[in-house]
């Protein structure tokens, strides 16, 4: 592979579906690509999706020609459960996260659903592969780490100073669409205000946007959203005509902040 400027490519989707019996948690997993300081292709994926995708992120990666053990550097933009599940399958690589979310494990709200206290568990089986990183840390050359809280303690979002321009890969600090047009989070577990600064910021940054749990779009002049490329879901189970299926179709912005933000402290 011959590469002048570092690439980002999704190997899984993310969406933002809900249902009236909870969230189905599908987070975008990227990958990005690029030459490292002595010219060697070197791999990130940044985050990983949970348990349940696994099987279609090992098809995702054999469709790059790639496998687990190719993958130099896995980024968890921030510890919740539905973007780190997968981090023990990359037994090579460096795994990567902000100071302050390796913090928050340590004693993580008893509201935080998102962050339950097994999570830190999990994050010191790679104590020794761990790197701590915050704002402006190069992970490769064109690929910078931008500090987004506000989700949570230590969301980062990863820069990618491509051919067409640069692509922010944002995990939760943008979930969608809907919350770079809006200017909220969606779910905030730290801090409301951190977190529309940080949305401002990275709408600021970005020529694309590679959200959480949506598909990469871009926003023009005029506050219109432009998705890179067309929807693509199968829904397979559950008939079009099942009785008490309902589809909402409606796009209404809705803000959840957790019960209990106010008492929220970082760990010693």
């Amino acid at each position: 592979m011959d590469l002048a400027k570092p690439t980002v490519e999704t190997l899984l989707e993310g969406y933002r579906l809900g249902t009236d019996q909870g969230a189905v948690a599908f987070c975008a997993v990227n990958l990005v690509q690029g030459p490292d300081e002595q010219g060697t292709i070197r791999r990130i994926v940044v985050d990983t999706g949970h348990t349940g995708r696994r099987t279609n992120l090992d098809r995702a990666l054999a469709r790059h020609g790639l496998g687990r053990g190719d993958i130099d550097m896995v980024v968890c933009t921030h510890a919740h459960w539905d973007h780190v599940e997968n981090i023990d399958i990359f037994d090579q690589a460096r795994i990567v996260l902000h100071r302050n979310e390796r913090r928050y494990l340590r004693s993580p709200h008893r509201n935080d659903h998102a962050c339950p206290e097994w999570i830190g568990s999990v994050f010191e089986r790679y104590d020794d592969r761990i790197r701590e990183v915050e704002e402006g840390v190069q992970l490769l050359p064109g690929v910078e780490v931008v500090d987004a809280p506000g989700h949570s303690a230590g969301t980062i979002a990863v820069a990618v100073a491509g051919d067409d321009g640069t692509a922010v890969l944002t995990g939760d600090s943008i979930q969608n669409s809907i919350v770079a047009r809006e200017r909220r989070n969606a779910l905030v577990f730290w801090s409301d205000e951190l977190a529309t600064q940080t949305i401002d910021k990275l709408v600021t940054i970005g020529d694309v946007i590679y959200p959480g749990h949506d598909l990469p779009f871009r926003i023009d002049a005029n506050g219109k959203v432009e998705y890179v490329h067309d929807y693509r879901l199968t829904v397979t189970g559950v008939p079009a005509d099942e009785p008490g299926l309902k589809l909402d179709t409606s796009e209404t912005f809705r803000q959840t902040i957790m019960p209990g933000i106010e008492e929220q402290r970082l760990s010693d």
